[in-house]
């Protein structure tokens, strides 16, 4: 390896340890400037199967016991963020013990750029995400590249792809260091991303999101998928990097028991246009422009784990 690539890989290396990261990729793995090569589409052994005899458990329209995303209003780009949507209909999710209400807008100490790290626990009963993120509840969401889905970090902040995973339409599937045993909720943070020279503007794109959770079978060696269809989410894409979504769905409304959950998968189909053209979100078809669902944070809140 050559020095530059060498001092590359300890930059990358060491930004990434500070979101928990233990498992080694090389020093340009994700971090690309060219969009489409920061693809993540990884699913561990066994869930690609499972998916693909998983069965639909719901179709989730927008709104109350449907899925909640961001705001509610979605006619413009800068609209499409943060949780009031959800917070209308359950606003407990959003409280402390003591009833005072958590914020969107602070979702990391100040002055945190990458490679730096910083103790985010001062933010904890303050900051939504800092104080549901899945690596409280369990240290095994503290390691491997998906921690960065797992540690608060809801916006950019100046880390770029560091803080996000790109997703093409085959999505990417995990299984968990743990089992869930209860959980009232499932929520994601996301927007849209794209490779088109738009970025001063944005739009609002949708998705179709499959969202499959998965069990192990009666004989404990054989996966079952069931799937969730979030249908027409509304992202912004191209606005900021500052404007996320929380999206999700209560467990009660789909009428499905999460405990016993090991696993999950994430994919997409999207209706999304660029100057009259629709624009792809397979990245390997050679077309000249690509959408992708930019993941920034996974949350079972409140949840447990054994």
């Amino acid at each position: 390896m050559n020095k530059r690539k060498l001092a590359f890989a300890s930059i990358a290396c060491f930004a990434l340890a500070s979101c928990d990261v233990s498992e080694v990729y090389p020093g340009d793995a994700y971090v690309d400037a060219a969009f489409i090569n920061n693809l993540y589409d990884h699913y561990d052994d066994g869930l690609k199967e499972a998916r693909e005899s998983s069965n639909e458990l719901i179709t989730l329209q927008n709104g109350e016991h449907g899925y909640f995303n961001g705001s509610g209003n979605y006619d413009r780009p800068s609209s499409c963020i943060g949780f009031n949507q959800a917070k209308s209909y359950h606003p407990s999710y959003f409280q402390n013990a003591d009833g005072s209400e958590l914020d969107w807008s602070h979702d990391l100490v100040s002055g945190v750029g990458v490679g730096d790290w910083a103790d985010q626990s001062p933010l904890y009963g303050i900051s939504y995400s800092q104080t549901k993120k899945l690596s409280r509840l369990h240290d095994g969401f503290r390691e491997g590249y998906l921690s960065k889905l797992y540690n608060g970090q809801i916006k950019c902040n100046a880390w770029g792809y560091y803080s996000m995973v790109v997703l093409g339409d085959e999505g990417y599937g995990t299984l968990f260091p743990a089992e869930l045993t209860e959980a009232s909720y499932f929520a994601f943070v996301a927007r849209g991303g794209s490779d088109t020279p738009d970025s001063h503007t944005g739009r609002v794109s949708s998705f179709d999101i499959n969202v499959t959770f998965y069990k192990y079978g009666d004989d404990l060696s054989t996966l079952q998928g069931t799937t969730i269809k979030l249908d027409d989410v509304k992202l912004q894409t191209n606005y900021s990097a500052e404007v996320t979504a929380l999206v999700g769905f209560t467990f009660e409304d789909i009428g499905f028991d999460p405990s016993g959950i090991v696993g999950m998968s994430i994919d997409f189909e999207s209706e999304d246009y660029y100057q009259g053209e629709r624009i792809s979100s397979d990245f390997s078809d050679g077309e000249e422009y690509h959408i992708g669902l930019m993941m920034l944070e996974v949350l079972f809140p409140d949840s447990t784990w054994n």
